[in-house]
């Protein structure tokens, strides 16, 4: 039986979420003023602040451009209308399908994974965008030394794991370690010319699911299981059966964990976490 993924079937819900109450297309954090309180109204201003602190550490128009991770191409689409060249890799049938309606006959998408990526650049800027801590360290580092142009930059703007995390334990977030980025970054022959730690400012998205999952959520699953229990206690059973034969227990634990949500917090993120936005370039 296929394995259950809490993380993506979170990350769907928070795209649901972002889309139908907050009008956003965007999938990354929200950056969050101090003392602003984080709900899903103001979700897309703060993703716009992310969007704009990206786009700052971008060398101006026009430039040859690729987008690593760019999902559905909403980044690539902003990027393209300011008169960037845009070509964009996602390793997923859909998400290539979604961004090439989007971006049309103007920009090329590459449906496959970074390290399997066969284009020969050479690219002005290099661009991930929550995408860098899916590639593996070294493999990414070198090909990116084969693409990028000879004063090309890479642009991160990512969450790594700090000394704060300890394997193992229950916490949000995820990423290389930030110790082991640095090293494999001077190793693979790169320098940082920008390197700002934005962790608090993006913790507090945190709070928005962990909202999500105790005030909607949760309840909605309780509710259905009740409603089951009552009326349709036969139904129930057998439901509830193959449940507990289907789905092995350490997937029900993430489960019931996810739904109690009590360390998705702000607070466990930003100790686990360190989110930054980087700008390399050749050493």
């Amino acid at each position: 039986m296929a394995k259950i993924d809490t993380k993506t079937e979170g990350l769907d819900l928070y795209v649901y979420v972002a889309k139908t109450f907050a009008d956003s297309p965007w999938l990354h954090y929200g950056l969050w003023e101090p003392g602003e309180k984080p709900n899903i109204p103001r979700l897309r201003m703060a993703q716009e602040r992310y969007v704009d602190k990206l786009l700052a550490l971008i060398p101006p128009a026009p430039a040859r451009l690729l987008d690593i991770g760019g999902g559905t191409g909403e980044m690539a689409k902003l990027l393209l209308d300011k008169g960037y060249t845009v070509e964009m890799i996602t390793p997923s049938h859909l998400q290539a399908e979604v961004a090439a309606q989007k971006l049309g006959p103007n920009a090329r998408v590459h449906e496959t994974k970074f390290e399997d990526f066969q284009g020969e650049g050479p690219y002005d800027v290099c661009l991930f965008s929550e995408s860098f801590q899916y590639v593996k360290l070294d493999i990414a580092l070198k090909k990116l030394q084969d693409i990028l142009a000879p004063n090309g930059r890479v642009i991160i703007a990512d969450c790594f794991r700090s000394e704060g995390y300890r394997k193992g334990q229950r916490q949000p977030g995820g990423g290389h370690r930030y110790t082991q980025f640095v090293e494999a970054v001077e190793k693979a022959g790169f320098r940082f010319v920008a390197n700002e730690d934005v962790t608090l400012a993006a913790a507090q998205s945190m709070a928005i699911d962990q909202n999500v999952y105790r005030g909607f959520v949760a309840p909605t699953v309780e509710q259905v299981r009740a409603l089951l229990s009552h009326k349709r206690p036969v139904l129930y059973w057998f439901a509830k059966t193959a449940y507990n034969l289907f789905v092995p227990r350490k997937e029900r634990d993430n489960i019931v964990a996810r739904l109690k949500a009590d360390y998705r917090s702000p607070e466990v993120f930003a100790s686990a976490n360190t989110y930054r936005f980087l700008a390399l370039e050749r050493a």
